[in-house]
């Protein structure tokens, strides 16, 4: 039997984004490494350093990796064969960073999406008009997340619900990072955001790392077991005298079966144009303009939006133009 699979954290390199994207198609697959174990013909060992990010699996394992887990193999050798070429000592300095995963990059004709670099940067997993979530470790995936976005108080408050599932035992704590990117016009010399545990534990440590992270520890009342189900939920406040760009789209880093978002706008300052964004690139998020998938509010300033199955690295939620926001070109 192999060893409990270790926290993983995301730092933008190469070789460990290849590990997360390895990790995020078994967690999809639904098996365990054992599983993984019997049908690839390797040790278990083998198949968990694989996804460990200490080094990159030669090809061999990661075909048959990729494959048990009946992901997209073409897909997987091309993005392994950049990597490899890449990480030569003769490669120009730099270039490795600009990779990204084909799934990532070639998405329904919307052109490039984000370098791993620029994934790094914002490391968005949801943005609440500027606010963002993150999941570090690979031992519970997201069940449920509602979100109610409260446009129409001041402050701007988002409530968010969530159950998780442990994916393995003795889930003790649950660290969140939340992303506050600055908005363009902020010359501001702070930056803050006001996060409070609602219910569902005890946060016992908050830091701010970099100037847009804002890092949360969570400790559970009882260590968490295979299978089991836990619910917690968080209010975050932005400070009303700090400019906020207008988004909230959930960018899920982990497994997440379901997204449900809902904004309250107030009805006497209604967005120009608002519109639903689904599966798509970073950048997408940040285009000025409406897409296809325009909303309506509606008489109370309401709006709801729900995603199921989402796709890891990608983007689910709504995005608006507020009357002070530049008509797109």
């Amino acid at each position: 039997m192999g060893r409990p699979q270790a926290p993983f954290e995301r730092d933008g390199t190469p070789v460990r984004e290849f590990a997360f994207w390895l990790r995020d198609l078994r967690n999809r697959s639904g098996l365990t490494y054992e599983q993984l174990a019997k049908t690839t013909h390797y040790a278990t060992s083998t198949v968990q350093a694989a996804t460990s990010g200490e080094r990159l699996p030669t090809l061999k394992v990661v075909v048959a990796f990729v494959t048990a887990c009946d992901g997209d193999v073409e897909a997987w050798r091309k993005y392994w064969t950049q990597l490899r070429r890449l990480l030569d000592p003769d490669a120009p300095e730099r270039v490795a960073a600009s990779i990204a995963p084909p799934w990532v990059t070639e998405i329904k004709g919307v052109g490039p999406g984000p370098t791993t670099a620029e994934m790094m940067a914002g490391s968005d997993v949801v943005t609440g008009r500027g606010v963002n979530t993150v999941y570090d470790a690979d031992d519970w995936y997201v069940e449920s997340f509602r979100a109610l976005l409260r446009m129409d108080i001041k402050p701007i408050e988002a409530i968010e619900q969530r159950v998780i599932v442990a994916t393995s035992d003795g889930v003790t704590e649950l660290s969140t990072s939340i992303s506050v990117p600055r908005h363009e016009q902020d010359t501001g010399t702070d930056h803050h955001l006001y996060a409070e545990l609602m219910h569902g534990g005890l946060m016992t440590k908050r830091e701010q790392p970099y100037e847009s992270v804002f890092r949360n520890m969570i400790e559970l009342a009882e260590p968490l077991s295979i299978g089991d189900r836990h619910e917690y939920a968080m209010v975050l406040r932005v400070p009303p005298d700090q400019l906020m760009v207008s988004h909230y789209v959930h960018m899920p880093y982990r497994r997440t079966d379901y997204f449900e978002l809902k904004i309250r706008f107030s009805p006497e300052n209604r967005p120009k144009a608002i519109w639903r964004v689904g599966g798509v690139p970073y950048s997408v998020v940040y285009e000025r303009g409406p897409a296809r998938d325009t909303l309506v509010v509606d008489r109370f300033g309401e709006v709801k939006v729900a995603f199921r199955d989402l796709r890891t690295g990608l983007g689910y939620g709504i995005c608006w133009l507020t009357a002070d926001d530049p008509d797109p070109a």
